[in-house]
């Protein structure tokens, strides 16, 4: 022990008499292990088990239509009692329908507020009871029994301020009295963020149905009973049902999944795990500088471990040595790594917590992430240590203690060190392939001009429930009203109310033109669609291009119609005039009067755009949102917004206000994160492998002074000093590129197989990153070829 303690120490003495060699090696080491860690808490977060006992027992259930290719049909509440009665493979199933609901009657403003309806087993079920009070009550759940609520634990903190004497309260929900049962513990949100949860009441007695459900079932597998098994189980079920009810069965099968699914994709894990590998070239990379920065200090001290070796010392010592002194190195970039990992998961936490909500997920720096962290310090430190440490004890110890010029000809840095710098190159293409795949998709989003001053328009949600949204005549005189109340409002140009933003997908719902469908087709027309208020087209800044526009005649009792953008017409009408044109969307006509202008119909990155625009006065919306257009600051009428709608219903809460632009681009954080770890990862990777190729080059010249000084003696030109540095550069980056396209062309298909949005890198991508890779060398090399060019001949012989 006192041994391994005296070589630490020596290597502290050493690296204190070397702090430039100190500082490079730690600063890499820290950019390595910083951004690998940031990855690898990104990773962990994401895919970390849900917070109950045995979490691998809790799945989804869901119906299937595997003539459509397996495509997934919410379960019924008759679903769900078959099901439950004739399974045996769980240990009991559970329902859950989650929905969002308003608060008021306090002295806050209404809220609206993410919860769940649920069956009072799916407490037990989950294995979690209430921190105060009690969890919901098979009682509760009867028709016509008290509205009870149980609440969240940040709701209970948050609105109710920890009031102790909660229970029993009553609260309103929905414009109706709730009384609070009981309180969970933090971090409960189950099933995804919720915040609230009420009795979900199933009828013993449901019929059988052949579309959506509308509810979600889940269960705890039995011990030793497998997902396959329970799988085969409910598929026997599903056949059974199908047999005894046709008409509303056939055709219907059923599967089990991991209940974390019902949130992530089944590919999210092999995602991640895709990426963690990339950026761990970051620490790949800066292991081998500073494994190169140690061959160098070998190579200076070939002399003295020679005299240590002939004094006796063992290889294996030798090697111990060098490898404490990366570990120190390692160690000191651990610690500074840390602190990159621990702002760098930080700042992607708070851009993303609008999006990636799923109460279980998690990125913070826990003791598993140090754990890794620490991990990645040891195997930096052996790898950058351990090579400089057997290569400095193979070189012949007789033939360097003869040579009276004191080292020259002992150690040199020769091919090891140019095979890393080969290896940095190639792990630097297959990190800037990732690099430009996400920096040019999230820029590409941003660069979008959008046919409308995004900008100027103030957005929300309002909190309306689908009983005000179902009469069409309270629905009109809600619109009507609301928007004349915003459109008012000091400081506002226009208003209007809309089922969806533009830039945030109107979906694609199937429609016939002209004649109703004679019923299902296999493969049916699509479009975009969209409901809003005659004021739609004013807050746009947009007009009218044929026909006529909605007006606020078009109510209710006047018959529908809609108007139709120019994407659908070359789509749909490329030879006919669309207006006076009838469109059916199941049994429910529309007369097409007029075109409009392109609008952003869907999400910035999809390029179908074609759409039809239907009054929200004659159809029904699942949602209603709010669209004011701003002569200054859209922000500013925030306040006054709230006010009018409060004017119009005191519980109707207004919520996820924003500006158009940064809610068209809400749930693209997720991108611009990766994005921006992704540019910084890689912009690390090519400033180490620059400074990685300047060590090399930089000691090869000195190496070569005399070889220089004798060529320039002999008559050799600054051209051919030059060439004689850049060749070796050169020859390094050409196959250390050739390589790393490979890797970068692997990498490419790998992560478009993974993710839809994103497709194969093209050609000019390559070129792009050998062109990258190629003005990085000549960088790293500038100032190696200025000090060979600088070398005068007399000098340089006397070197050795």
């Amino acid at each position: 022990m006192e041994r391994y303690r005296s070589d630490l120490l020596a290597s502290l003495r050493i690296l204190r008499r070397s702090p430039g060699l100190a500082l490079s090696a730690v600063v890499a080491l820290a950019m390595g292990i910083g951004f690998t860690t940031i990855m690898f808490s990104i990773v962990h977060g994401g895919t970390r088990d849900l917070p109950f006992a045995k979490p691998a027992e809790l799945v989804a259930l869901t119906r299937t239509v595997p003539r459509r290719g397996g495509f997934d049909l919410d379960p019924s509440a008759f679903d769900y009692l078959e099901w439950s009665r004739q399974q045996r493979s769980f240990q009991a199933l559970g329902a859950f329908e989650a929905n969002s609901v308003n608060l008021a009657g306090d002295a806050n403003r209404p809220e609206r507020r993410p919860g769940a309806v649920v069956t009072p087993n799916t407490f037990a079920l989950l294995g979690t009871g209430p921190m105060l009070g009690r969890a919901l009550l098979p009682e509760d759940a009867r028709p016509g029994a008290p509205a009870v609520a149980l609440l969240g634990y940040d709701l209970w903190r948050t609105r109710f301020e920890a009031d102790s004497a909660i229970v029993g309260r009553v609260i309103r929900v929905d414009g109706r009295p709730h009384t609070v049962v009981g309180v969970m513990p933090p971090r409960f949100g189950f099933p995804v963020h919720g915040e609230i949860w009420f009795p979900l009441v199933i009828d013993p007695a449901a019929a059988p149905t052949a579309g959506s459900g509308g509810i979600t079932v889940f269960g705890r597998l039995r011990d030793g009973v497998s997902p396959d098994e329970a799988q085969a189980e409910l598929a026997t079920i599903a056949n059974r049902l199908a047999r005894r009810y046709p008409d509303t069965h056939e055709g219907l099968s059923a599967r089990v999944y991991p209940f974390v699914e019902t949130e992530m994709a089944p590919n999210t894990a092999a995602i991640l795990y895709l990426m963690l590998g990339v950026v761990s070239f970051v620490l790949l990379i800066a292991c081998a500088n500073v494994a190169n920065l140690l061959l160098a200090r070998a190579a200076a001290r070939t002399r003295e471990v020679a005299i240590r070796t002939a004094l006796g010392a063992g290889r294996a010592r030798i090697v111990v040595q060098h490898v404490s002194e990366s570990l120190v190195l390692s160690a000191l970039g651990g610690l500074l790594g840390l602190g990159i990992a621990q702002l760098g998961i930080r700042l992607f936490a708070a851009s993303t917590a609008d999006i990636i909500n799923a109460f279980w997920i998690d990125f913070r720096v826990d003791g598993v992430v140090v754990l890794f962290a620490t991990a990645s310090v040891a195997a930096a430190g052996v790898l950058a240590g351990i090579l400089p440490g057997l290569r400095a004890t193979s070189v012949n110890v007789a033939e360097i203690l003869k040579d009276a010029s004191g080292g020259t000809t002992g150690l040199r840095i020769g091919r090891l060190a140019r095979s890393l710098i080969a290896v940095e190159v190639a792990l630097a293409a297959g990190l800037l392939i990732m690099t430009m795949t996400f920096t040019k998709s999230a820029v590409a989003l941003h660069a979008l001009r959008f046919p409308f001053p995004d900008r100027q328009i103030l957005t929300g949600q309002l909190g309306l429930q689908q009983e005000s949204l179902g009469s069409a005549a309270a629905r009109a005189r809600l619109a009507a009203d609301l928007s004349a109340r915003l459109q008012a409002l000091p400081g506002a140009t226009s208003a209007a109310l809309v089922s969806v933003l533009p830039g945030r997908g109107a979906g694609e719902p199937a429609f016939t033109l002209d004649a109703p469908s004679a019923g299902q087709t296999p493969n049916p027309t699509t479009t975009g669609l969209a409901l809003v208020t005659p004021g739609f087209l004013d807050v746009l800044g947009a007009g009218v291009l044929r026909g006529r526009g909605l007006e606020w005649r078009d109510g209710p009792d006047a018959p529908a119609v809609a108007v139709v953008n120019e994407s659908w017409i070359r789509r749909y009408s490329p030879d006919r005039d669309p207006v006076g044109r009838r469109i059916w969307f199941g049994d429910v006509m529309l007369e097409i009067v007029g075109v409009v202008p392109d609008l952003q119909m869907q999400d910035p990155e999809d390029r179908a755009g074609d759409g039809v625009y239907a009054s929200l006065l004659q159809l029904r919306p699942y949602v209603v949102r709010v669209m004011i257009r701003a002569a200054g600051d859209p922000l500013a009428l925030t306040n006054g917004a709230r006010d009018a709608i409060e004017g119009v219903d005191p519980d109707l809460p207004f919520f996820e206000v924003a500006t158009l632009h940064d809610a068209i681009y809400a749930d693209k954080k997720v991108l611009d994160a990766f994005g921006a770890l992704f540019l910084l990862a890689g912009a690390g990777a090519v400033f180490l492998t620059m400074v990685g190729l300047y060590g090399v080059v930089s000691c090869a010249v000195r190496q070569r002074a005399r070889e220089i000084g004798v060529r320039v003696a002999l008559g050799a030109a600054p051209y051919d000093v030059v060439t004689l540095v850049l060749r070796q550069g050169a020859m390094l980056v050409a196959s250390g590129t050739a390589a790393g396209l490979l890797i970068a062309f692997g990498l490419s298909h790998a992560m478009a197989s993974q993710v839809d949005f994103i497709q194969p890198a093209g050609t000019l991508t390559y070129v792009g990153i050998a062109g990258a890779l190629g003005i990085t060398a000549l960088a790293g090399m500038l100032r190696p070829v200025r000090q060979a060019l600088g070398l005068q001949p007399m000098t340089a012989l006397r070197l050795e």
